[in-house]
């Protein structure tokens, strides 16, 4: 029997070290069979009770979570909108969104769940869904739901992605190779 495929996604604004400011969005797909076994990882790599945020993380923790990071059986995709207008933040999420739902059910991903956000940005991204699914971009078969990252670990991996991958951005050099074979980047018109 095949597992279902389920996704977890984050965003990111990168404007340091880079030439114009980039709007990242990213999603991390996973075997539903694998969940728990990637769930306990992410949850022993934090450095305190607090969820594993990037930002959060110094030098050598970031070193020893990208490392444990790209021994997961996990796929990562990265829609990167950029140059983008800092003011119009949404449009370009709106854009990179279009093109991971798309990217995802292509690849017959069954769930998404997005980091939560305010209320009003929430419903505004089932809007852009349910508008999406009218014009056949994203399928029927792909649930989109938000998700607390303090109630569900899994939430944690694209942050790390996405992460590991903006600062490679922003250095000019290559993300690590255990990440890079398992990451695919997509540039979007913002």
């Amino acid at each position: 029997m095949i597992c279902p495929l389920h996704s977890w996604g984050d965003e990111s604004i990168r404007s340091y070290g880079l030439d114009a400011p980039a709007y990242l969005l990213g999603a991390s797909i996973v075997d539903t069979d694998d969940v728990d076994a990637i769930r306990d990882v992410l949850v022993s790599l934090r450095p305190t009770h607090g969820k594993l945020h990037w930002h959060d993380l110094n030098a050598r923790e970031r070193a020893r979570v990208t490392t444990a990071i790209g021994g997961l059986r996990a796929r990562h995709l990265v829609t990167i909108a950029t140059p983008i207008d800092l003011r119009r933040e949404e449009r370009a999420r709106a854009r990179c969104l279009e093109r991971l739902t798309w990217e995802l059910g292509q690849r017959d991903v069954t769930e998404l769940t997005l980091e939560a956000r305010s209320r009003h940005l929430m419903e505004r991204d089932l809007r852009l869904i349910r508008a999406l699914r009218g014009r056949f971009i994203v399928p029927a078969s792909l649930r989109v739901e938000h998700g607390d990252p303090d109630r569900d670990p899994m939430l944690w991996l694209p942050d790390q992605i996405l992460g590991a991958f903006g600062s490679a951005m922003a250095a000019d050099r290559a993300i690590m190779p255990q990440i890079a074979a398992a990451l695919e980047s997509i540039v979007v018109e913002p």
